[in-house]
């Protein structure tokens, strides 16, 4: 990759970011994204301002997944009246496989920065079309820790307007 920053999370914005490829193999969970943007004050960025940037590969050290939440909603009818509430699931071990391979098909909405003791800690936000209606879509909470990130990429595409 011609740009390469190391632990700058918080100078790279993912929201609106689209999942390509996923990967988790022996404490390295590996990403790659179309729509990323690398802000301004990433040490890769000499335009100064934010730029969207081609594709993304970002790899996350001594990673482990802490948990994967599928997030609840609420169900309302036009006059306002609450029809249905689900609530936020933690996907249970047997079944975080099946919804691994589904994240791949996301885009990331939001991060939000974990308080850890060590290293680094994420909540990704992933919007996920749903199995039975594209349309539709689930939305999950993968919670991260790691030691060192790294990501790379090859062009940037253009500043983003504000």
């Amino acid at each position: 990759m011609k740009f390469q920053c190391i632990d700058e999370m918080s100078q790279i914005s993912l929201d609106g970011a689209v999942i390509r490829q996923l990967t988790k193999e022996e404490g390295v969970i590996e990403f790659t994204f179309d729509g990323a943007t690398i802000k301004d004050r990433n040490s890769q960025n000499g335009r100064f301002q934010d730029m969207y940037c081609g594709e993304m590969v970002l790899k996350l050290f001594d990673s482990t997944i802490v948990r994967i939440v599928k997030e609840g909603y609420k169900y309302y009818d036009a006059d306002g009246n609450l029809k249905e509430e689900v609530p936020n699931r933690e996907v249970p071990a047997p079944e975080q496989d099946h919804v691994w391979k589904r994240l791949h098909e996301g885009t990331v909405f939001t991060t939000v920065e974990a308080s850890v003791a060590e290293g680094y800690g994420y909540e990704i936000g992933i919007d996920v079309p749903k199995e039975e209606d594209e349309e539709e879509v689930d939305t999950f909470w993968l919670c991260v820790t790691f030691g060192r990130s790294e990501a790379g990429w090859d062009r940037y595409l253009g500043p983003v307007e504000s």
